[in-house]
């Protein structure tokens, strides 16, 4: 009786796959050196689905998307097509479409991990971007590359170019991934950022996202995804939804909201449901989901950056119960560190272009309107144990991580006050773990976390950029990585230790007074 009865739930099994499979337009298999990988995650974009004991699925899917996408298993690599990792497979509109994946077996639970973000390549003569690009960030990468040790992986947060640029420069997606590939650079994970949408033609409202997200899906691949690298869970959203240009002050502007859309929230719950909550959680998007609106007793007063509070809610429920969450963004030009939570924080990066390559003059000082040196941000990952450290481009970590100015020395212009004793230090990694330890003559002296504006940042930009301006590099611009000491005097060193949440210490003994000028450091 038992047999017979086996035999029907075997039989029931069989024709309930042959049906869902009959049901299919999508359907693949997922091998690795020929043999099935069972459990691998796959999907549309809008259903999730994982492939059984001989490595196949299938997805019933309505193909807005235009690809099917694997979300690379713990363990596992697939082959690049240049900087694209080929982990998703373009639909061709079949009846029933096939997407195959292949993987190779590694072992990647420690590696190296690049963040790149907003490098706004436009090949405008006037800012010489592609000459400054090649000239501070190609060297400079390509040695880090070089002398690093291990697995290493990479991703961009975002505008790699600017969508004003695409047709009156002839500079788009390709062009951007052709002079990435001048470094020679690793396999980049990519995420969307606003000016990497296709700023071409006339669409409605409602229709500008969904029309201008084509050319960078068929150039660069999926604009929101998921993978695994070793123990840790990334994924990549797209952020930005693209609503077409605006008239402001006579000038045209392409204009977006910032919040997750429907689909992408749906797709995020179905692929979450496949990682354990005690999976470290990586979430990626360009435009920050917090922003800090002042210090109350030293501590950040945050707030969404979200187009509305209900926006950066609807994701923040999708991400709780996971114990380690990171939040990685760009689009802010700045080094930023936000603590939502015990559970989740936020990194928001400084861009590779700095003011977007804008700066002028004498050494074409690369600098963000927070103060801190264009670069990028380099995670080292040992299991489910991370750590971050800035790199400045053109310049070893350890001897570019903050910066001591002497106010007495530095104009009321730029934020000085002469005789008033004081000196601002600018540490541009800074994050709530961080220790910052100052003595003037061997007694400690109280430090003051403040905002407030980088004095070299406003001599760069003075006579560029307005001192007031609304453009988003303005030196009106208050960081709140800044620490205020009163020395006793106007001549006495100062020893200054900073130490991060890793145990990396950095030091500097400030002589006083210490000039104020184009190329301090």
């Amino acid at each position: 009786m038992k047999t017979k009865n086996f035999l029907l739930i075997l039989a029931l099994a069989f024709a309930a796959r042959v049906a869902t499979a009959q049901e299919c337009n999508v359907v693949g298999s997922v091998l690795c050196e020929g043999r099935p990988v069972a459990g691998a995650v796959v999907s549309d974009g809008e259903k999730v689905t994982t492939t059984d004991a001989e490595g196949r699925y299938g997805l019933v899917s309505s193909k807005n998307t235009g690809y099917v996408f694997l979300s690379i298993p713990s363990g596992y690599e697939v082959e690049a097509d240049g900087l694209i990792p080929r982990h998703f497979v373009p639909l061709k509109g079949d009846a029933v479409d096939r997407a195959d994946f292949e993987l190779r077996k590694v072992d990647n639970r420690r590696y190296t991990l690049f963040v790149l973000n907003d490098i706004h390549l436009t090949n405008t003569v006037a800012q010489q971007d592609i000459k400054q690009f090649h000239e501070k960030f190609v060297p400079d990468f390509r040695e880090t590359l070089r002398t690093t040790p291990g697995k290493l992986y990479g991703l961009t947060l975002g505008d790699m170019t600017t969508d004003s640029r695409w047709y009156r420069n002839n500079f788009g997606l390709p062009e951007y991934l052709g002079e990435m590939a001048k470094v020679p650079c690793i396999p980049l994970f990519h995420c969307m950022g606003n000016h990497d949408n296709d700023p071409a033609g006339k669409h409605s409202e409602k229709e500008w996202d969904s029309v201008a997200v084509k050319t960078y899906r068929r150039v660069i691949g999926p604009n929101y995804y998921s993978f695994n690298l070793g123990e840790v869970h990334y994924v990549m959203l797209d952020n930005i939804v693209y609503r077409g240009p605006r008239k402001v002050d006579g000038k045209t502007r392409w204009d977006y909201y910032i919040y997750i859309d429907d689909v992408q929230l749906a797709w995020l719950e179905q692929d979450l449901s496949y990682v354990k909550r005690s999976t470290p959680l990586v979430v990626c998007m360009h435009a920050p989901l917090f922003r800090c609106v002042g210090l109350e007793n030293g501590e950040q007063q945050l707030r969404p950056k979200f187009s509305t509070p209900e926006d950066a809610e609807r994701l923040l429920e999708k991400l709780e119960g996971f114990k380690q969450v990171y939040v990685l963004t760009g689009h802010s030009h700045v080094n930023d560190f936000f603590r939502y939570s015990k559970h989740l924080l936020e990194h928001n990066n400084v861009a590779v272009a700095a003011s977007s390559w804008k700066l002028y003059g004498e050494g074409r000082r690369h600098h963000a309107k927070d103060g801190t040196p264009g670069g990028y941000a380099i995670y080292e990952v040992d299991g489910k144990k991370i750590s971050w450290k800035y790199k400045a481009l053109g310049r070893p970590v350890d001897s570019c991580q903050f910066i001591a100015f002497d106010m007495n020395t530095v104009p009321e212009r730029f934020g000085g006050r002469e005789g008033g004793n004081e000196v601002l230090v600018n540490v541009y990694n800074w994050d709530p773990e961080w220790k910052i330890t100052v003595r003037e003559n061997g007694r400690k002296l109280p430090v003051e976390r403040c905002m407030a504006r980088d004095p070299l940042y406003s001599l760069i930009a003075d006579g560029i950029i307005p001192f007031e301006s609304s453009n988003a590099f303005t030196p009106s611009y208050k960081a709140t990585h800044m620490f205020r000491v009163t020395a006793s005097g106007p001549d006495t060193p100062l020893e200054i230790t900073v130490r991060d949440r890793f145990g990396r210490k950095w030091r500097e003994v400030v002589e006083r007074p210490k000039a104020f000028h184009w190329q301090m450091r």
